[in-house]
């Protein structure tokens, strides 16, 4: 049985983000679910499908339109969290660990933000004449 609340933290920490992933999954998954029914009603009824018909179906996602990723704004918000994870470390709860954990994650996100930097430099390069 349980005898401290610190015998949760193991738990917690394989069960938050599996929670999470699924939680996503699920109403992805359920707004699919809830366009394609629409979709197959309005095919049923003989209705024509125009594109302004299919954008007001709940659950309508664009086609080709995927969001380019953005490495200087995934590297900004990966080291705020590593910087965030290490000062808790050091300064709230004392645990070099932590703080080390912390550090290693604020590394990788210092190297998103280089990498989106020097590909934004490089790809505005090419394009000038």
């Amino acid at each position: 049985m349980l005898e401290d609340i610190t015998d949760l933290i193991p738990f917690m920490g394989m069960a938050v983000p599996i929670a999470i992933v699924w939680i996503v999954y699920y109403f992805d998954c359920r707004a699919k679910e809830q366009f394609h029914a629409t979709l197959q009603k309005l095919i049923g009824s003989g209705q024509e499908l125009t594109p302004e018909l299919l954008e007001s179906v709940p659950g309508y996602k664009a086609g080709g339109k995927r969001h380019q990723r953005d490495d200087i704004r995934s590297g900004v918000i990966v080291s705020g969290v590593g910087a965030g994870i290490a000062v808790f470390g050091s300064v709230g709860v004392g645990e070099e660990e932590l703080a080390g954990i912390g550090l290693l994650v604020l590394c990788i996100g210092m190297s998103f933000l280089a990498y989106g930097i020097y590909t934004r430099k490089n790809s505005k390069s090419k394009q000038l004449p």
